[in-house]
């Protein structure tokens, strides 16, 4: 089975860099509809057995124009194991706010994300993020598929398809870079491991 990952299109808190969670959601960008088809088009000869969103609505977005660029167009089955890493109270709050608010735990959550503390902000720890989307995975590894869309977010996917196909924990987010908007990683599951075949690929215009 091939997992075809795609992190959301660009949206205006992206673009404004306000940090943009769980519970936090803002429009994509006219640009990112474009750049979305672009990719749509892209995949469109592959068929996808399936096709799994976050709920938030950017996600949703971005997987409906994907799935209507595709010769085989699929209804979106929204996932809520594939939601963005909650923040809490960073929320909405522009990245520089936030740095100055906490600057250890923001720096650990974009260079060393298993240090960072979430418990005192309502936010997520790594171990939380994870056990929700390995319940995800485990349940898609049952299922007779050969080909699966998952559209779903940055700080969520840089992190997890990289502990699920064996990076080390020191390792997830090497100079603090994660996956950029409207971007392509695939990963293999031969029915025992997961190998990831394609990182953070731009498609299209």
């Amino acid at each position: 089975m091939k997992i075809y990952f795609v992190r959301h299109g660009k949206t205006q808190w992206n673009q404004e860099r306000r940090l943009q969670g769980m519970t936090g959601d803002s429009p994509l960008l006219p640009e990112a509809l474009v750049e979305i088809a672009a990719l749509g088009d892209y995949l469109a000869d592959l068929k996808f057995d399936a096709i799994f969103s976050s709920p938030s609505k950017r996600a949703i977005d971005t997987a409906m124009i994907l799935s209507e660029r595709n010769h085989q167009p699929r209804e979106i089955n929204k996932r809520t194991e594939l939601f963005e890493w909650r923040l809490g109270i960073f929320e909405g709050m522009l990245i520089d706010e936030a740095v100055a608010k906490d600057p250890e735990n923001m720096a650990a959550f974009r260079h060393h994300p298993e240090q960072f503390w979430g418990n005192p902000i309502g936010a997520e720890n790594l171990g939380d993020i994870y056990r929700r989307f390995i319940h995800f995975i485990d349940w898609l590894s049952k299922q007779n598929y050969d080909n699966v869309l998952v559209v779903s977010h940055g700080a969520f996917l840089s992190i997890t398809i990289k502990m699920l196909t064996g990076t080390s924990i020191g390792e997830l987010r090497p100079g603090g870079v994660g996956l950029d908007n409207n971007t392509l990683s695939i990963v293999d599951y031969d029915g025992d491991k997961y190998t990831l075949t394609h990182w953070n690929e731009k498609h299209g215009r």
